[in-house]
């Protein structure tokens, strides 16, 4: 059974790793906007808007992030029909980009959130005092030191959303668990272990190659801080 992990087994798997990769870099992308804009809501004032995120922010940290899929699969196109439009036959990965879009976007501004209450107020203010406006002051001095702080948590949070397209094939997405598994039933259950270890090793590549960017970005900041310190 090894040898025909890597002549049968792991061509198939790795024909998956484009739609893995998508399930991943998609939601990230999305939720480092949404993420940022409720990052900003919630510093500021206590209005309308703040204590409505606040609520939207709780609800996807506190609860499950596969039932939240199931949410979003079966009542978005619900919701859609109250309208008059019918979203059936939208790809399965659709939903799942969606939901994990909008759970990743809240773990995000609570990453941004803290990295930003944890910059020096002096050093906003010395921005401000050399001639900044607020627009180059927020670019040059608040999102270096913000990020800064908060860029191991969100290595963090990028591993844990690559390691969670594992379960998309839930909903009849098809990756590389998803391959897996179906490599799995087509051979009635054999070699399910060495099928298994394989996409776990996969992961754990692509998990570290993610942990490796992150942390390459972490020291480039650090030097070009030390640079223009």
């Amino acid at each position: 059974m090894p040898s025909d992990l890597l002549t049968g087994v792991l061509p198939k798997l790795l024909q998956y790793l484009p739609a893995t990769l998508l399930y991943w870099s998609v939601p990230s992308l999305l939720a480092l906007v949404f993420g940022t804009v409720l990052c900003i809501v919630r510093v500021g004032r206590h209005n309308v808007l703040y204590w409505f995120c606040t609520i939207f922010i709780s609800f996807f940290r506190g609860t499950p992030g596969i039932v939240q899929i199931y949410l979003v699969f079966f009542g978005l196109p619900k919701v859609f029909y109250l309208f008059g439009l019918d979203i059936d036959d939208w790809n399965p990965g659709i939903f799942f980009i969606i939901a994990t879009a909008m759970n990743l976007s809240c773990f995000v501004c609570e990453a941004l959130r803290g990295g930003y209450l944890g910059v020096d107020r002096g050093q906003i203010e010395t921005g401000l005092s050399i001639g900044y406006s607020r627009i180059q002051n927020f670019v040059y001095v608040i999102v270096p030191q913000t990020l800064k702080v908060a860029i191991l948590n969100l290595k963090n949070l990028e591993i844990d959303v690559l390691k969670d397209t594992s379960v998309a094939y839930t909903i009849g997405v098809m990756e590389i668990l998803g391959s897996a598994k179906a490599i799995i039933s087509a051979q009635y259950g054999t070699g399910q272990l060495w099928i298994l270890g394989l996409a776990a090793v996969i992961y754990f590549v692509l998990c570290t190659l993610v942990e490796t960017g992150f942390t390459l970005a972490s020291h480039r900041m650090e030097r070009y801080e030390k640079r223009f310190a």
